[in-house]
């Protein structure tokens, strides 16, 4: 079976790794627990997911599993802490946002352990779907009511 590659770590919830194919990713989780200030009863810590990548072209490159590998690692590694929870928003900049959204829909149920609960959700923003996910561990104790305002963002920002 495969294995991930290294992460290097900047500090605690940012990483980058090297493909074999020379292709540089930097991971990393930017705290947005902002964004639910209205909602006073959370009290995880919300951090936004990004990956970037800093050298290369992954799009003429091979598909490469160990990529998802390290991606599940970092996530492992963010949700060591239980109560950390994470947003997955796609980027429409490039209108690819569909594809990423199956991708990460295809690496999160192919890799998954049952240990994080995601639910996806989307807006309308003009003529573009913005495609979003949030990540909570089923142990946290506070997953329903995060879910709950994530639902009804979601369902504001929609209109």
């Amino acid at each position: 079976m495969s294995t991930p590659y290294l992460l290097e770590i900047n500090d605690a919830y940012s990483y980058e790794f090297v493909t074999d194919q020379s292709i540089r990713y930097l991971i990393y989780f930017r705290n947005v627990s902002y964004l639910f200030e209205e909602f006073p009863y959370i009290h995880s810590f919300i951090y936004e997911f990004n990956i970037e990548v800093l050298d290369g072209d992954p799009d003429v490159s091979i598909e490469d599993l160990r990529v998802s590998l390290t991606i599940l690692e970092a996530f492992a590694r963010f949700f060591s802490a239980v109560e950390n929870v994470a947003v997955y928003v796609c980027d429409s900049l490039d209108d690819r946002q569909v594809a990423r959204n199956r991708k990460f829909n295809i690496w999160f149920f192919r890799l998954s352990d049952g240990s994080i609960i995601k639910k996806n959700g989307s807006i309308l923003v003009g003529d573009t779907i913005i495609y979003n996910s949030i990540l909570v561990h089923k142990d946290n104790v506070e997953r329903d009511e995060i879910i709950q305002a994530f639902e009804v963002l979601n369902g504001r920002l929609d209109k």
